[in-house]
Formats: structure tokens, C-alpha cells, sequence
């Protein structure tokens, strides 16, 4: 997670056809089948059976390359791997797993996990990934990359395992994506813009979502997702140049900790696409959220209020939900 994957399934599923026109298959009509599939896989309480399934169907039934992500595929277990693997008996299988560095990965883990009904504040997130408490094992098991990469390279092979890291900040907006190509066999053209996710928020607001988590406790999940979740990232992200961004100094212990993660992927064998100095953690631009003041949290809540108000009926909340059906639908 926060590895530059939204970015690729947005960029995937808003050109389907094209890819579809160099034999490339994207399952369809939206990525939300892919979620859906793999949550299949791995028995999710919120499974719809049948899913995978399905997907594997329609895998096998194509001559060509098939393009499948999904996050959760990565920390996967060995039986979860092998039952993939042998729902393909018939397919050349490729890996890809795409590493951004700690450095950055840190501040938006946290910040994801307070956008999905989190209440941990910064302080204790952080002595939580440091000491494995309990948000800490959570995010070692998504952002172990060493430990994902030789996972897979012993089912698949290490031949069939490819890393590409997240260029840094201030490269090319699509060098991401021209690296994803090189490794999928991707020809370029004139690529479709897909509408952008999954954006940060400023420091203010993300302490303003996990004080609404606190608050909001009461509320089941569906409503959480129609009206909270929908105020950060339909309202509150429109924030975030008003509002200093996370900043995170990285310390001894994470470097050090990537040097190991480093180290296993280059051990490892597998091919690499970018370069592993680019995993390197570096630090973020922006200010401690335990430094942000009462007054700039209340001009956050302040906005976000007045949205709400001005609208009457919160319009910006019925079309978030019905955006996120038509991008998810079956």
C-alpha cells in the first residue's frame, strides 16, 4: 500500500480499450472487480464468493497478457501463493511488486489508517512501527518488502519476480508508469488521464478526520464511508495547500531497518526496474502534527462545516458515493 498502486489502477482502468488493442487484458468494467476478486481469495469477511472465480475464468480464457492488482496480493501467505498460482496451470506468472522508500511511506500509512476509521495519534503510530505494538505489526505486514519479495520469489521463482521502485521526489510524473510498461509489456500511446485518488491531506485536517473517528464511533461502517470518510476525501483535501503537509524526519532506527529490507531484495535475485538507492528513506517537508494548534485544526473543521451548510443536502457526499459504485460496481 501507498506504493504508487492506485496510481496504476487508475491509469489501467481509464484505458482499458487502449490496452485492450495491444492484446492486454484489464479485467473490467472497473477495478473494483479485482478488489472484490482477490478479497475472494483470501476469504475477506466481506467476500462476495464467487469472485475469484470468476476473474480466473476469464484469466484463462484470454490468449494474451491479463493485468491483475491488488494491494492485499502482496503479504499474501505461501498457500494463498500456491493456490494462485495453480488456478493458472496453463499461464506464465510475473510478479511485480512496487517498494516506495520508509521515509515517505510512514507519514501516509498513518495518515491512510486515520482516513479508514483510525484514532492513533501521530506519536503513538510511530512508537507503535518502531516497537511492533499493535498499528506497528499491521504496517510491517504491509511494508515488509524484503520479506514479500522472497516470499513470492520461492513460490514463483525469483525469475518471475520483478521490483520497480517509486522514483523520487521531483522526478518525472511518469516515470512510474513508463516503468510499469517496461515490465508489462506495454507499448506507449497516447494515454488517458484517469481521475486522481486517494489524495493526501494537509497535517490540520488529518488530525481533524482522527478527532471525526473519535467522535463518529457509533456509526456503522456504510454510514462512516457515505458521510466522514466522503468529508476527507471529497472536502478536506481541498485543503491541503493551505495547510503544511506531514513532515517526517527520518530516524536511525528506520534507516537502518531499510538497509535490511534493501538488502533482502538485492538478495533475493529478482530484477529490479528503477534503482534500490532510490529506496533510501528521505525525510518529508512539513511540520509535526503533534505542532499543529486548536486554531488551525477549527479553520479545518470550519471549512468543512461551511461545505456541508452551504449545500443544504451534502451533495458532495452523494456524488463520492455514487463515483465510488460506478468505479467499483460489478
Amino acid at each position: 500500500m501507498k506504493s504508487g498502486t492506485t496510481f496504476i489502477q487508475g491509469r489501467c482502468n481509464a484505458n482499458r480499450e487502449k490496452l485492450a488493442q495491444q492484446g492486454i487484458l484489464f479485467p473490467g468494467p472497473t477495478w473494483g472487480r479485482h478488489a472484490r476478486a482477490v478479497s475472494d481469495l483470501i476469504e475477506s469477511k466481506s467476500a462476495k464468493p464467487g469472485s475469484w472465480a470468476s476473474l480466473r475464468d476469464e484469466i484463462n480464457a484470454h490468449p494474451g497478457t491479463a493485468i491483475v492488482s491488488m494491494e492485499y496480493l502482496g503479504p499474501i501467505g505461501a498457500p494463498r501463493m500456491e493456490q494462485l498460482v495453480g488456478d493458472f496451470p496453463d499461464t506464465e506468472i510475473r510478479v511485480v511488486v512496487t517498494v516506495r522508500d520508509l521515509g515517505r511511506t510512514v507519514p501516509a500509512m498513518w495518515q491512510e489508517t486515520v482516513k479508514n476509521r483510525s484514532t492513533w495519534t501521530w506519536a503513538d503510530y510511530l512508537d507503535a512501527v518502531q516497537h511492533r505494538g499493535e498499528a506497528g505489526k499491521k504496517f510491517w505486514r504491509q511494508q515488509s518488502a524484503g520479506t514479500i519479495v522472497q516470499r513470492w520469489a520461492r513460490v514463483v521463482g525469483a525469475d518471475h519476480v520483478t521490483v520497480i521502485t517509486v522514483p523520487p521526489p521531483g522526478s518525472p510524473s511518469e516515470l512510474l508508469w513508463d516503468r510499469f510498461c517496461q515490465v508489462a509489456g506495454i507499448t506507449p500511446t497516447d494515454w488517458t488521464e484517469a481521475p486522481r485518488a486517494n489524495e493526501s491531506l494537509g497535517a490540520a485536517s488529518a488530525l481533524l478526520m482522527r478527532r471525526l473517528n473519535e467522535e463518529t464511533s457509533d456509526l456503522g461502517l456504510p454510514a462512516y464511508k457515505r458521510k466522514v470518510k466522503a468529508l476527507g476525501k471529497h472536502v478536506l483535501v481541498h485543503r491541503k495547500r493551505e495547510e503544511d503537509p506531514i513532515g517526517f524526519t527520518v530516524p536511525r532506527w528506520l534507516r537502518k531497518t531499510s538497509d535490511k529490507m534493501t538488502k533482502q531484495i538485492a538478495d533475493s535475485g529478482v530484477e529490479v526496474v528503477g534503482d534500490l538507492a532510490e529506496l533510501d528513506p528521505v525525510d518529508t517537508k512539513g511540520v509535526d502534527p503533534g505542532t499543529v494548534t486548536a486554531e488551525q485544526e477549527l479553520a479545518a473543521a470550519v471549512t468543512a462545516l461551511g461545505t456541508v451548510l452551504r449545500d443544504g443536502k451534502p451533495n458532495w457526499a452523494q456524488k463520492a458515493v455514487k463515483k465510488e459504485k460506478a468505479r467499483t460496481k460489478a
